[in-house]
């Protein structure tokens, strides 16, 4: 890695010693790269369905070549690719770059959204304690500081609630990933009074800042377990469907337990922490409890996938996803026929020009497609599911299966939100700089709405990574009144 970063800096240098634009130069490569790879093997540039996919795909490039004269530094450079990545406001083209600045501008507030309120977390100014709330900025809301300097950057659709969530913290703080104005005074609400205060703007290191960011808002364990929290009541923790081969045990230990679980009284999925996978982990948990052909009934899915029909979809599938699948699943699998039956029509459909090829085409028919007669339950456990606003891809799936069930309950913040496009490859930018991911495939029919998140019947008002917290308030909520009023009101689920 070090390599590549002084190889490409030591490029900049020798183009600036012969009087070029280094920068200019390694800018246009990567995004060229970026454009052309969204080009060849994207599905949303032939996606008929989604004209802005590639109306962006093109206007965003324009934008950006026109800009490339003003690049004068790693920084410009890395800013002006960043904004072309959020402007397609997907969640699976993400780009990160393995250099960034070691200091951030920080204005000693640490922000974190609690519900519809924006709570100081931590502080170093005495006129602001922690436990304040920050109501607007040089005038502004704080809802309209996101939306307007901060979304643009980041995630270039401010319609979604998530992201409030997600770039409180970086409101008073201006980091690489996304620049935006240092504002002069903020309004706070101390002691239930309005107090104004001249902010003062610090360089601050940035491994320092991510120390503070992370006490006001730990990580969470990625690994996933069934607790009994009391008797009947069972909490199941799925924070990743993308596990390694520790976490592979652990997920198939809790889809194994499912059934002696279905004499419950309430199973609560909490999903805090996850942000996607391989969907199939989730249906295997939920199917393990309420049965798979009953859980096929109450989906009634109509959709199904087309991959873009490309060499580097190909590659990736014959030398990244099957290997890996291999491993998890173990050789022979059933599973792993669909996989196979995919890399060899794929490569029909290159050989024909076909630019789409569907990714179950031939698969085996899934239990409960054509049932004879609507199946019951095999568990009449009452379910709950709750959620952190970065609930994307696979755990969207786990949502949309969870909530498909009669009488579940959705607590915690408003999920994240994804595009219908899926499974994605990592590639290196040319520079060696980064990385960025590139959907290969794209749903048809989905009843999820392209990027649409569901929202909570019993939004969570604390901070949500405080467990202890987070438990006795579902308890709380999850009598029997609470219950029978949320699960009458779960029709808005964004479907």
């Amino acid at each position: 890695m070090l390599k590549q970063i002084t190889g490409a800096v030591l490029l900049a240098a020798c183009a600036a010693a012969h009087g070029a634009s280094p920068w200019v130069d390694l800018a246009k490569a990567d995004l060229d790269f970026v454009y052309q790879t969204v080009r060849t093997d994207h599905p949303g540039m032939l996606d008929q369905d989604n004209p802005y996919f590639r109306a962006w795909a093109e206007q965003g490039y324009a934008q950006a070549v026109a800009e490339l004269p003003n690049v004068r530094s790693l920084h410009d450079a890395q800013v002006l690719l960043r904004r072309y990545f959020a402007g397609f406001a997907d969640g699976h083209m993400w780009l990160t770059y393995r250099y960034e600045k070691s200091a951030v501008r920080w204005a000693g507030l640490l922000v974190q959204r609690q519900g519809q309120r924006y709570v100081v977390g931590h502080s170093e100014e005495s006129a602001v304690p922690a436990g304040a709330e920050l109501l607007a900025c040089d005038g502004r809301k704080v809802d309209a500081l996101i939306e307007q300097d901060l979304i643009p950057g980041a995630f270039n659709n401010p319609q979604l609630d998530w992201l409030k969530s997600d770039l409180a913290n970086h409101v008073l703080a201006v980091v690489e990933q996304n620049v935006h104005p240092e504002y002069a005074r903020c309004t706070f609400k101390v002691n239930g009074a309005a107090r104004e205060v001249a902010l003062a703007w610090r360089d601050y290191a940035q491994y320092r800042f991510d120390t503070l960011l992370q006490s006001i808002k730990p990580q969470l364990s990625r690994d996933s377990s069934i607790t009994e929290i009391k008797p009947g009541t069972y909490w199941v923790r799925l924070p990743q469907f993308q596990p390694n081969d520790a976490q592979v045990k652990q997920l198939n230990e809790v889809a194994a337990r499912m059934p002696a679980l279905r004499h419950a009284e309430l199973i609560v999925f909490d999903t805090r922490g996850n942000s996607g996978g391989n969907s199939v982990w989730g249906r295997r948990v939920l199917a393990g409890l309420v049965g798979e052909e009953y859980l096929q009934q109450q989906i009634r899915d109509q959709d199904y996938a087309e991959w873009r029909a490309s060499a580097g979809n190909l590659a990736y599938i014959r030398d990244g996803l099957l290997p890996r699948l291999t491993r998890q699943y173990g050789a022979g699998h059933q599973d792993l026929a669909v996989w196979e039956s995919l890399q060899r029509r794929m490569q029909h459909a290159i050989a024909q020009g076909r630019p789409f090829v569907r990714q179950d085409e031939d698969a085996p028919a899934q239990p409960g497609k054509a049932l004879a007669a609507p199946v019951a339950p095999l568990s009449k456990a009452r379910i709950a599911l709750v959620t952190q606003s970065g609930c994307a891809s696979a755990c969207l799936d786990f949502a949309d299966y969870a909530l498909a069930l009669p009488g579940t309950v959705h607590l915690g913040e408003t999920t994240g939100a994804d595009t219908v496009y899926m499974d994605v490859r990592p590639l290196a930018l040319p520079s060696g700089l980064g990385r960025f991911s590139m959907a290969q495939k794209v749903y048809r029919g989905r009843a999820r709405a392209h990027n649409a998140a569901y929202v909570p019947h019993i939004p969570y008002p604390g901070a949500i990574h405080d467990t202890a917290a987070l438990q006795g308030w579902v308890m709380q909520q999850l009598d029997g009144k609470a219950l029978a009023q949320a699960g009458a009101g779960r029709d808005n689920q964004g479907k």
